[in-house]
């Protein structure tokens, strides 16, 4: 194909692709199925990877880009962002409507009523149909420019049809998945979790990192438009700007009445429970853009909108008892099992008190009376202690010692709020832990996967990963879906393993901040696994790459007796625990590589060989020591740490020169 001709057939695909997130983000309407979505997708990327001349900014690829400041630009809106009066009594909402109406007597009034989206403001800027700018409220005279963060919400277009400059107002939210994936992670880190979506978002739309932003996924929804060209009303506006594919927040018809805008709130006091998304009440709006101009604004807020807030939805009930339950990466989080109560459309049984630390806060025992309700209308929790309720029998909470799993002694890391289990068998672990040592990263016994793995768990055959070396071919025959030519390819794939070298069974042990990379540097370290039982903590920081936290890891991991037994039945049945030797000579010897993001034409595991086969090292972790950083699409911190370092950054075109030259 000529070069005019893959130019157009990337704008075909580019255009299809818009049309399918504007149906998608703004409508909720799906026209294509998720692979054939993914696979257009995926030709876009070849082409421009193909043709990176042709890579335009608002291209649907271009969404997650590396073009933050540590300081945020500030920018001054072109029409302050005002703050809004709030009420929470239905009787100041008709008082509101009817000071309006005096205002405009010879003019019949009709209002909107937008749902208060519990977000961030945010301000889109678009020239000649194309996103140039997205910014904070900030103070409403001025934000920050946040446009690389918020290039990552994919409910906001890139292009839109319209020659005018005009700029969209909306909120940025996460929504109640998102909120609980993210945190899940965080708990499972051992950090405290977050405690709202709103600040959540917040936060989130100052990270440095736009690659970090976009794994968060954040929403958008929009609900005012700036426009010379579409200047009647708000109803139009929100029809317009649907249009365009922006998701609108959910409104109501043309309201004529204060009676029309109360049951308009009282419908959706409850039936906000249903949404996926956190609201705290209703924005009521003057519809007619002239008369919102008579109306005019206070020094701080317009007088044509108004927000009733819903109440705070809390209850108080008994805390029975505090439960623990282990994560798959040990983290021990404590839960409060309730006497049920009726809260938010729901029977609540169980809240969150995230971590032992909150406990203490609290100084919430069990017996207590205590006052719950939903943080950001998602998880339920503990908001305070009824001490007044507080019965004379009950004693101060202790903190276990023990895993409630497996009953092994409990650590706690320093620089974590988290209490851990640090056994690497415990059975509330051992279906993750046992994933991830037969994983194709660690010792690579295919034809195990999940479903088997359970199966296996569930029949006691396997209570750790020593217990894989131990499987019989018959035992393997007689599982669910499992015949003889399967289950001997497994016993084979098993066999096999036993000679990988030592990185692979360091990273498949699952030990915390052990990765890949980190794994080979601590093989070449050591003679042997056991050599590890005896290094101190300094011994360990000597290691190139492996810093104060990793080390204290490391020293924790291999003074437990059990997984030093769990490693003397991994020997006895006949899996290396050599060390492995450090490669010598080749172009590259004494570099150090980091790769990071998604390479086209390799997989990380592929492109680590050759380097290694060249005697270079990868690391995985970005340096003063780092000497090269490969970087693919969709790169994170490790390249911003790069660049800030001065490290020289390289992408596969330079790459593969590299390699190529003698």
């Amino acid at each position: 194909m000529t070069e005019n001709t893959i130019q157009i057939k990337i704008e075909e695909i580019r255009n299809k692709i818009r049309t399918y997130d504007q149906a998608y983000y703004g409508r909720g309407e799906s026209l294509v199925s998720d692979k054939d979505y993914d696979m257009l997708y995926a030709e876009l990327v070849r082409l421009e990877q193909e043709h990176p001349d042709l890579i335009t900014p608002d291209s649907p690829t271009q969404r997650v880009g590396n073009d933050l400041t540590k300081e945020f630009a500030k920018v001054t809106h072109r029409v302050p962002m005002m703050s809004i009066d709030n009420t929470y009594s239905e009787e100041e909402v008709r008082e509101w409507v009817e000071r309006l109406e005096k205002s405009i007597d010879k003019e019949k009034l009709t209002f909107i009523g937008e749902l208060k989206v519990d977000g961030i403001a945010m301000s889109l800027l678009y020239e000649n149909g194309k996103f140039v700018r997205a910014a904070t409220r900030g103070n409403g005279t001025v934000g920050d420019d946040v446009t690389a963060n918020v290039k990552t919400i994919r409910g906001i277009p890139l292009v839109i049809d319209t020659k005018e400059t005009v700029e969209i107002r909306g909120e940025a939210y996460m929504t109640f998945d998102a909120f609980s994936k993210l945190n899940e992670a965080i708990v499972e880190s051992g950090q405290k979790p977050m405690q709202n979506p709103r600040n959540t978002t917040s936060g989130t739309l100052k990270l440095q990192n736009p690659s970090e932003v976009a794994k968060r996924n954040l929403s958008f929804a929009s609900f005012f438009l700036l426009s010379d060209e579409h200047n009647k009303s708000l109803y139009e506006n929100l029809n317009q700007i649907s249009a365009w594919g922006f998701p609108a927040v959910i409104h109501s018809d043309i309201l004529s009445s204060a009676d029309a805008i109360i049951e308009f709130c009282k419908e959706w006091e409850t039936k906000r429970h249903t949404l996926p998304f956190p609201v705290d009440g209703v924005v009521i709006k003057v519809n007619s853009f002239t008369h919102q101009e008579m109306l005019g604004t206070t020094s701080k807020s317009p007088r044509w909108v108004i927000a009733y807030k819903y109440q705070p939805e809390q209850a108080i009930t008994q805390l029975e008892k505090i439960d623990c339950f282990v994560g798959r990466t040990g983290v021990v989080t404590p839960v409060a099992r309730l006497a049920p109560v009726f809260l938010a459309g729901t029977t609540i049984k169980n809240a969150t008190l995230h971590n032992f630390d909150e406990i203490a806060r609290l100084g919430i025992r069990e017996g207590d009376y205590v006052e719950i309700e939903k943080g950001g209308e998602i998880i339920p929790k503990v908001v305070r202690v009824i001490i007044d309720k507080r019965s004379a029998d009950t004693v101060e909470y202790i903190l276990p010692t023990q895993c409630p799993s497996c009953g092994s002694q409990l650590v706690n890391i320093e620089g974590e709020v988290a209490l851990r289990c640090m056994n690497s068998s415990c059975t509330a672990q051992l279906q993750a832990s046992i994933e991830h040592f037969v994983g194709r990263t660690a010792m690579d016994i295919q034809g195990l996967g999940p479903a088997i793995v359970s199966q296996l768990i569930d029949n006691g055959i396997v209570k750790g990963a020593d217990d894989i070396y131990k499987l019989r071919k018959e035992q393997l025959a007689g599982l669910e879906r499992m015949g003889d030519k399967s289950a001997q390819n497994i016993i084979d794939a098993i066999e096999k393993s036993k000679s990988n070298t030592l990185d692979k069974l360091i990273h498949g042990l699952g030990i915390r901040m052990i990765g890949a990379q980190s794994a080979k540097v601590l093989a070449q370290s050591v003679e042997d696994i056991t050599d590890f039982y005896t290094k101190t903590e300094d011994d360990l920081i000597k290691i190139e790459t492996i810093g104060e936290a990793t080390a204290q890891s490391l020293k924790l991991f291999f003074s437990r007796d059990e997984n030093r037994l769990l490693i003397t039945n991994l020997q006895n049945c006949g899996v290396n625990t050599k060390g492995m030797e450090k490669a010598s000579g080749g172009k590259w010897s004494g570099k150090t590589f980091v790769l990071t993001g998604t390479l086209s034409k390799y997989t990380r595991d592929e492109a680590a060989k050759i380097i290694e086969s060249h005697g270079g090292k990868v690391s995985g972790s970005v340096s003063k020591k780092t000497n090269f950083v490969l970087a693919g699409d969709d790169a994170g911190s490790k390249l911003d740490k790069a660049q800030a370092l001065g490290v020289a950054v390289i992408d596969e075109a330079a790459f593969e020169r590299m390699v190529e030259t003698d």
